[in-house]
């Protein structure tokens, strides 16, 4: 088994420099990127344990392990999705409003398009609501970047100013 702790950098970004002779992928669903601990094999039938050290999740394209002859990379795999595109800022908002309440998790991309995994109810209801939503296999990433109650390991500290 090849054992592995951290991400070690993502073979889609411009910095990537390949050590490695070949390249084998990992596939995960979208809703266990965010898992800490992942013990899977490879598309090459490669056992592989990782240890996710960072709070981020797991992106498509990262490196989860690497050496001279190896490099394991994850693929996300593509589910069938709700896509919107808003018109504006407010048609955003009320789009995510909507999609909050059922507490189903959100991912915008950097072309402003909402995408959520399809669950026919939800599409019924945008669509009565005419928000225009359409289904494409789409690769989920990044649903938990909103951490609302996340707290520094920081104490504040209160200073008391005397007027004069």
């Amino acid at each position: 088994m090849l054992i592995s702790k951290g991400i070690k950098g993502n073979i889609y970004h411009s910095d990537y420099r390949q050590k490695s002779t070949s390249i084998d992928y990992i596939t995960l669903e979208w809703f266990d990127t965010s898992k800490k601990i992942i013990r899977d094999f490879s598309i090459g039938r490669r056992e592989v344990g990782f240890r996710n050290l960072t709070s981020n999740a797991l992106l498509d394209g990262d490196i989860v392990y690497e050496d001279r002859e190896i490099c394991i990379a994850v693929k996300i795999l593509p589910c069938l999705s709700i896509v919107l595109q808003p018109e504006n800022a407010t048609h955003m908002a009320v789009i995510c409003f909507e999609i909050g309440n059922k507490h189903v998790p959100i991912f915008i991309n950097p072309q402003n398009e909402i995408i959520i995994a399809y669950e026919k109810p939800l599409y019924e209801q945008l669509a009565r609501a005419g928000f225009q939503p359409k289904t494409e296999e789409r690769i989920i990433e990044k649903t938990d970047t909103l951490m609302i109650h996340q707290y520094g390991g920081k104490k504040n500290k209160i200073v008391l100013v005397k007027e004069e």
